[in-house]
């Protein structure tokens, strides 16, 4: 479980091994871990992510069975008929994973584009969700101002990827400068890890494509339907970081106003919540109770 030839800095010295397997599901294969014991918790990953990038996470949930998995299109899982159906395929590719697990009553993570898969999926299959915790999920077009960064996320992806071919990486840093002002020349914007945090970004750029071909274009351009959110049966709670940018504040505001509620704030974390894994664990942990 290595990138650039180091481990992932958040990952416990103590940490329990998972049980690895590849899950022929929904008409793909997905890559799964399958950590502890107790209740079910489902981490999704983002586009760029995958499930080593939630160890960390995992490995502090103590007291719960913890599924960490790559999504359809990440280079571990299958691509068949992909990409092109958005949330829906991604959100039904999860729950046959949980089906396949024998899992139900699930407690389920996701920020970001995972965000937007969690919500579908607790919407969808609400007999193996009991609670869908929704961190920043990336409806951009949600709110105002976010057609227009989402025009400008994709056209920075669409230049760099005309000028470097193939460049997958290069191109998602691109797009990270777009969504937020970058903190230093060259950098990769809002997608740039803390210092002595960078094999996050190394590990990324070997999963950039998704993220490319499949958040950027698809995902992020979705808009939830506010209705369906209201009825939805499972109990869906949106939260954000005190340190993230306004667009996601603002959109995890608006959702949760769509079901009646707030949303929760976790202290001193961004969008990249990862980054912040004992924060991110204690947060699963205490609202999915």
């Amino acid at each position: 479980m290595e990138a650039g030839g180091r481990t992932n800095p958040d990952a416990l010295p103590d940490g329990e091994p998972p049980q690895v397997g590849r899950y022929a599901v929904n008409g793909t294969t997905l890559y799964a871990e399958v950590r502890g014991s107790g209740s079910a918790v489902l981490l999704i990953p983002a586009g760029g992510e995958d499930a080593e990038w939630w160890r960390p996470v995992a490995e502090r949930l103590t007291g719960h069975t913890v599924v960490t998995y790559d999504r359809r299109g990440s280079p571990r899982s299958g691509r068949e008929d992909w990409p092109g159906r958005g949330s829906v395929q991604h959100a039904d590719d999860a729950a046959s994973l949980l089906i396949e697990l024998n899992m139900h009553d699930v407690v389920v993570f996701g920020n970001s584009s995972a965000g937007i898969v969690a919500l579908q999926l607790a919407i969808r299959h609400p007999h193996l969700i009991r609670r869908a915790l929704v961190f920043e999920p990336g409806y951009l077009r949600q709110v105002e101002g976010g057609e227009e960064l989402h025009r400008r996320m994709s056209e920075a992806a669409a230049e760099h990827l005309a000028a470097t071919p193939g460049d997958w990486a290069g191109a998602a840093a691109a797009v990270g400068r777009a969504l937020a002002p970058a903190p230093a020349p060259g950098s990769a914007g809002l997608f740039t890890p803390p210092k002595g945090k960078e094999w996050y970004w190394e590990r990324g750029a070997g999963n950039a494509e998704p993220l490319l071909r499949d958040d950027v274009p698809i995902l992020s351009h979705e808009v939830a339907d506010e209705g369906e959110l209201a009825a939805a049966e499972v109990d869906i709670r949106f939260a954000f970081g005190s340190m993230t940018a306004p667009i996601f504040r603002e959109i995890a505001t608006h959702l949760a106003a769509a079901r009646g509620d707030a949303p929760d704030v976790i202290d001193g974390v961004g969008h990249s919540i990862h980054y912040h894994p004992d924060a991110a664990a204690a947060y699963v942990a205490d609202a999915g109770v």
